[in-house]
């Protein structure tokens, strides 16, 4: 059998995801604030871009002001007043999405609309919300820059062993490109770094960093597969060509949206979530 090949940039896309990864880390430990306007320009970068393609493709009219003020709205809500202010926003975003569903469905169906839009809201809010969450407490920088780290290691990791090793595909009807021996460069990778640079962070054992690493490689895998499936469902390779090797906005977004949420609550669960 063949290996699998891909059709990314590989120099490029390492500078640009090295550079992206500095840029992060340098804006949670040296001005936290920064870090949270930078988080909300992707999220609403994402946003648009899956606005744009849904419109485009499917003809389903997402509002963009509706889903972007939404996003701000929880990631916001969450940073200054936790989880009870994420609750608040989110059930008002909901709320709103469902009025402008109802206004627009004379032309589209109401499901298509009120669905997907409460889809991108949910999957982008909730995610920069859950980051904002962590943020938060008094260990909140390293539990976000492990969980991003972690998360970039992993796709690293599935990427390179993929493309020297790769021949047994894992998902052939959805994404092509991954296979089993890229799932298991992404465990080795994650978990290596979690279980070494883990209790460095954070009052975490070496053991739980390797646990933590394995579940954020399966978890950020599932999170790409998921995305491959929504981009195969739209007919499009990419969301967009922002970034250089790496497609659009919300193609990054896509195994650290889900291991937003498992590092919420794997974190929460051995550090305590206050």
């Amino acid at each position: 059998m063949s290996k699998i090949k891909t059709g990314r940039n590989l120099p490029l896309a390492t500078l640009i995801g090295l550079f992206l990864i500095i840029l992060v880390i340098a804006s949670l430990f040296i001005y936290k604030y920064v870090f949270i306007i930078l988080a909300l320009i992707a999220l609403l970068l994402g946003a648009r871009e899956f606005t744009n393609q849904w419109s485009k493709t499917k003809n389903v009219p997402i509002s963009f002001l509706l889903v972007s003020l939404s996003i701000i709205a929880m990631t916001i809500s969450a940073a200054l007043s936790g989880i009870n202010g994420l609750l608040i926003s989110y059930f008002i975003a909901i709320l709103l999405n469902a009025f402008y569903s109802i206004f627009k469905s004379k032309k589209v169906d109401f499901s298509k609309i009120f669905w997907v839009t409460t889809f991108v809201i949910s999957y982008l809010g909730i995610f920069g919300s859950l980051a904002m969450l962590m943020l938060r407490v008094e260990d909140g920088a390293s539990r976000v820059f492990l969980f991003i780290a972690i998360t970039a290691l992993s796709d690293t990791g599935g990427y390179l062993t993929g493309i020297v090793l790769g021949k047994h595909r894992l998902a052939p009807n959805i994404s092509p490109n991954k296979s089993y021996e890229g799932l298991i460069g992404s465990i080795i990778f994650a978990s290596l770094f979690a279980g070494i640079i883990g209790p460095r962070f954070l009052d975490i054992t070496s053991v739980q960093g390797v646990i933590i690493g394995i579940v954020l490689a399966f978890s950020g895998t599932l999170g790409d597969l998921f995305e491959s499936g929504i981009k195969r469902k739209l007919g499009i390779k990419d969301f967009s060509t922002l970034i250089p090797g790496h497609g659009g906005m919300f193609d990054r977004l896509d195994s650290l949206a889900p291991n937003a949420l498992m590092s919420f609550l794997l974190f929460g669960y051995l550090l305590g979530f206050n």
